[in-house]
């Protein structure tokens, strides 16, 4: 290949000439002959830093082919996934080979040995490579934990059931340098490769979190690629895996014309491929359409409105110009043919091609387009596409702006081949005005972004006839009234409204909302809701001026106050919770504990004084609980997940907060020398399953001499210096302040209730719990946790648990009270309706009553201390105890997953008040049922099978 590489316009190269070097011999010869490399390593500080990283490869592949290396790096990701090895292994073998094919498709395209079309098709050869690796390594790992009913030689990646489709340029095979990868994941159920099928959304779903984990982490040799699963149907609400029949319902019932452009270019790209060919054949009718298809052009040419809009994308210019999305740019080439190839396509298969040269030539075949033109907006494509690609290879980064700067112009011109700078920039310019001359002719652009067609007048007293008519276009039953509603909003006559910034933003907004309004499917109900809504808002400019510039957060809210009042109602008290959403990487940071941890670390540790820091945990702990519950009703985090990510919201901010109070305390009353402090937690914060309304159950647990002082300017006494610095830390976290209340705090379950001391030593933590703790209070330590200790305190507090439960005690007595308890907790906090899960007859509180006495009465026998209820569950039946142990397991997860909806979506879950239609709708969806009735009646059943098996188990158990 070395020979092959043409040489770039010189420059000075001191950085490249002193890593040549650092490099052995043999290798420094082999890269002194690539003339590519100096002027490019130079200007690329990213490809220079993989050189480095990959030099011995890099030697090797130079001497070769370039086809040849490629090949290579292919293969040896296709061994890697069937291999025997550990994850961190497989994530080192996927992150080094998207390095070395970062290199080659850099070197290989500016050298001239490869053409652009050569190197955006290695990269995506790339990520289906990388793809299918992870989902071989997967199912290997789902048939170790027992998910599979095939043998281990079947469990492969092309065998799950589960296609992963490649969209927009993944799907074309012509993959930008730096770009991200859209997927989506669709599964057929009748596959047969599930032990448990009824479990398939759950499983599937959490492969494809875990594959997108793998392609997204970043560690030694960088990441893979940046993984976008957002282009499924409506990922507001639905997993990030369906089935092929949910998924043809959509797109037959709800798809919209950008998503038929989308499908254009898709691919099944890894997993079950001729599962996902199957089901793009069937998906065919609603891509490409019998008719010729003119209305489609109409949505295009909104969408590449709201393109030039949104993105400020401006004239046509060098300097500053975005490549992609700019005037004349990729995205108006790409536009040009996918248009006419929707319009057309239904008629003509000829034109269902994916590559865009490829569409062009198909158009030009069929007398869509001349010859002429199709040649010269391929040869313009490819030439913005490199220019594309070397923007991108200097930094890795996903940009499509040209630099600001005539220096920066001429780097990029140097890696494009010109030594002339000026060359180069008319070369640009002429490519961006062929390709606006050629769009120009298919599109005519309007002045604004003309989201709805039709009068919009509602100036005056009376009822303009053209706008009724628009708004009875729209959607809308009633127009009159809808148009008095926002007569109403104009006028000023809600607070939010009152300020003429606020009715100059709303102002811009109202076409964009109408038309949102009508898209949520009762458009009439969606305008009350929002009325509703804007009448309790207290300001209104930032929110109106975030849903103007983000449409996705229009979408977003209208869904919010027709199936979770609850999240609309954090919008109204504080609209900065939607910040979040707006981050392209929202997926990551609700799917990653260790982000989340970070992204709570970095504000608070801005905190400039202990109030800042009370005020800064309420802000974060806020905004990122709206987050986990938006990526849980999206079906962006699974119950599990969600769970997860809830608590260690709270344990981080605990760790602050305790943190925080400590400094503030010892300020003013010193310290016990010696002493140990920790914070032992309790019911779903001990189990790592607490919901968007979760209180905080712990104790503050002590080890200090009973007779000590501490050695403050205020002497305190031990027992007095422990309950003081507990009661500031409940103040701290429970106290309401200008930004609100974070967490409510129970101490119940400390020694002696609500009559002990707040907190309690460890000597009579374990001296209570040997002589006079109650069965109840044994059931709730057996999933209690330690979240804080200083140095080896929780050592000693895990070790007092299990010396509790160590003692010898009378089954059946046990099991009575276990009863007698559930008895009075029937009577005296009856369910209040049939979803109240948790106290229902049958419900969750059944579930944790079998798993708890369980470990009270057989702790030896199942062997998991402190375990969460569905482990032990799910132990039960490894061990004989319960058989229907799995079963219960499985109807703990739903109850949780409703639970956990319930109290994301819901103002008052208890409230025993009517339900919404797009709740319940929401509820099926997470819940993966066909609709609420069938929901409701398998409750029912799973009640009752409940209650008969905890009958059982205490009739059993008495006896142990």
């Amino acid at each position: 290949m070395a020979m092959q590489l043409a040489p770039l316009p010189p420059v000075d190269h001191p950085a490249f000439d002193a890593w040549v070097e650092t490099l052995p011999p043999a290798f420094r010869q082999a890269v002194q002959s690539a003339a590519t490399l100096p002027t490019l390593l130079e200007a690329a500080p990213y490809l220079m830093g993989l050189a480095n990283t990959h030099a011995d490869w890099l030697a090797t592949a130079l001497a070769g082919e370039p086809d040849t290396a490629m090949a290579a790096v292919l293969a040896d990701l296709r061994a890697a996934g069937g291999e025997n090895i550990e994850e961190a292994q497989l994530g080192t073998r996927l992150r080094v080979a998207k390095g070395r094919t970062a290199l080659l498709a850099a070197v290989a395209e500016t050298g001239g040995a490869w053409t652009s079309a050569r190197a955006t098709e290695a990269l995506a050869d790339l990520a289906d490579a990388a793809l299918d690796a992870a989902l071989d390594f997967l199912m290997c790992r789902a048939h170790e934990r027992g998910l599979l009913s095939v043998p281990i030689e079947e469990a492969t990646a092309a065998n799950s059931g589960l296609a992963l489709f490649a969209l927009g340029k993944h799907g074309g095979r012509e993959l930008n340098y730096s770009s991200d990868i859209d997927i989506v994941a669709f599964y057929d159920p009748g596959k047969g490769v599930l032990a448990d099928p009824s479990e398939a959304g759950r499983t599937y779903s959490r492969m494809v979190q875990k594959l997108v984990g793998l392609m997204e982490e970043r560690r030694e040799f960088g990441y893979v690629f940046r993984t976008d699963l957002r282009l499924r149907p409506d990922p507001g609400s639905t997993p990030v895996a369906i089935s092929f029949d949910a998924a043809l319902t959509y797109y037959e019932s709800r798809g919209q014309n950008w998503e038929r452009a989308a499908w254009i270019k898709a691919r099944p790209c890894a997993g079950d491929v001729a599962s996902g060919e199957r089901f793009l054949a069937e998906l065919a009718p609603y891509i490409w359409r019998k008719h010729l298809d003119y209305a489609t052009i109409a949505d295009i040419q909104a969408m590449k409105r709201q393109i030039n809009v949104s993105k400020k994308v401006g004239d046509i210019r060098v300097e500053g110009h975005n490549v992609k999305l700019g005037r004349g740019g990729i995205r108006e080439i790409e536009f040009f043919a996918q248009t006419q190839q929707l319009i057309a396509g239904g008629r003509d298969p000829n034109l269902r091609v994916r590559p865009t040269a490829e569409a062009l030539d198909a158009l030009a075949r069929t007398n869509w387009i001349g010859f002429k033109t199709a040649s010269n907006l391929k040869e313009t494509y490819w030439f913005l596409r490199a220019v594309e690609n070397r923007l991108q290879m200097l930094k890795d980064e996903q940009t499509h702006v040209m630099p600001e700067t005539a220096e920066g112009v001429a780097t990029v011109a140097r890696l494009m081949g010109f030594d002339d700078n000026g060359a180069f920039e008319a070369a640009y310019r002429g490519a961006l005005e062929r390709v606006a001359g050629y769009y120009a002719e298919l599109f005519t652009e309007g002045e604004s972004l003309g989201a709805v067609d039709g009068n919009l007048v509602f100036t005056g007293s009376d009822d303009d006839p053209g706008t009724l008519e628009t708004l009875t276009g729209i959607g809308f039953a009633d127009p009159a009234k809808a148009s008095a509603t926002v007569r109403k909003w104009h006028y000023g006559g809600y607070a939010a409204t009152r300020t003429a910034a606020a009715r100059a933003h709303l102002t811009e907004l109202i076409p964009a909302l109408l038309a949102t309004f009508g898209t949520a499917g009762n458009a009439d109900e969606a305008m009350m809701k929002f009325d509703d809504f804007l009448s309790r808002l207290p300001t209104g400019v930032q929110l109106f001026a975030l849903l103007r510039n983000h449409p996705q957060l229009r979408t977003l809210l209208v869904q919010f106050m027709a199936s979770a009042p609850r999240m609309a109602e954090a919008v109204i008290r504080r609209a900065h919770v939607m910040d979040g959403l707006i981050d392209p990487a929202f997926a990551e940071d609700v799917t990653h504990r260790e982000v989340l941890v970070e992204k709570v670390d970095a504000f608070l540790g801005e905190g400039r004084s202990y109030e800042d820091v009370i005020d800064r945990a309420r802000i974060i702990g806020q905004e990122q609980r709206f987050m986990i519950c938006a990526g849980l009703l999206s079906g962006t985090l699974d119950v599990r997940a969600a769970g997860d990510q809830f608590t260690a919201l709270a344990e981080t901010l605990v760790h602050w907060l305790f943190d925080a109070v400590r400094r503030e305390f010892e300020r003013r009353y010193g310290v016990i020398e010696g002493a140990r402090t920790g914070l032992l937690a309790f019911g779903k914060m001990a189990s790592r399953e607490m919901t968007a309304t979760s209180d905080l159950d712990f104790i503050l647990l002590y080890d200090a001499p009973l007779d000590a002082e501490s050695n403050g300017e205020r002497p305190l006494a031990t027992s007095q210096y422990y309950t003081r610095l507990t009661q500031r830390l409940v103040a701290a976290i429970t106290a309401p302040t200008a930004e609100g209340v974070l967490y409510e705090a129970d101490m119940r379950l400390r020694p002696s209730g609500n009559a002990g001391p707040l907190a309690t030593s460890l000597s009579g933590f374990i001296s209570y719990h040997r002589d006079n703790a109650w069965t109840w209070e044994h059931l709730a330590l057996s999933r209690a946790r330690v979240i804080l200790a200083d140095n080896d305190l929780g050592t000693d507090i895990d070790a007092a648990i299990s010396e509790a439960f160590a003692r010898p005690r009378d089954a059946a007595k046990t099991i009575d009270d276990v009863v007698s308890m559930r008895a009075l907790m029937a009577r005296e906090r009856p369910a209040k309706h049939d979803f109240d899960l948790k106290l229902v007859d049958g419900g969750l509180v059944d579930l944790e009553f079998i798993a708890q006495s369980a470990q009270l009465v057989a702790g030896r026998t199942i062997a998991r201390p402190q375990a969460p209820v569905a482990e032990v569950l799910a132990r039960l039946k490894e061990t004989g105890l319960v058989p229907e142990g799995g079963r219960l397991a499985g109807i703990h997860a739903l109850y949780s997953t409703i639970l956990q909806v319930m109290s994301a979506a819901l103002t008052n879950p208890r409230a025993d008040t009517p339900w919404g239609g797009a709740f319940k709708e929401l509820l099926a969806q997470l819940t993966n049922y066909p609709d609420f009735n069938r929901l409701q009646a398998d409750l029912k059943a799973m009640r009752a099978e409940v209650s008969a098996v905890a009958a059982r188990w205490y009739e059993k158990a008495k006896d142990l």
